[in-house]
């Protein structure tokens, strides 16, 4: 059973080479469902909002990307 939606969805570390850029992090799940619609435009909706959070959510640069400015409701896990 899915744990998704909640109040928030995982956000992946972003690492440069060794090197962690962006820790792991959370955002609110309204924020990952708004990348996500940006996301299935883009490549389809074959991985739900729900599945991509049990994987264990966007990147960092991904959801910025896909929100078009950096989340606002983002906090370190």
């Amino acid at each position: 059973m899915s744990s998704y939606p909640a109040p928030n969805a995982p956000v992946q570390a972003e690492w440069n080479k060794s090197r962690l850029v962006k820790p792991a992090g959370m955002v609110a799940w309204a924020e990952h469902v708004k990348a996500w619609e940006v996301y299935a435009a883009r490549f389809g909706r074959n991985q739900s909002a729900e599945r991509i959070a049990e994987r264990g959510g966007f990147g960092f640069t991904e959801l910025t990307e896909f929100l078009g400015h950096e989340p606002t409701t983002w906090r370190p896990r």
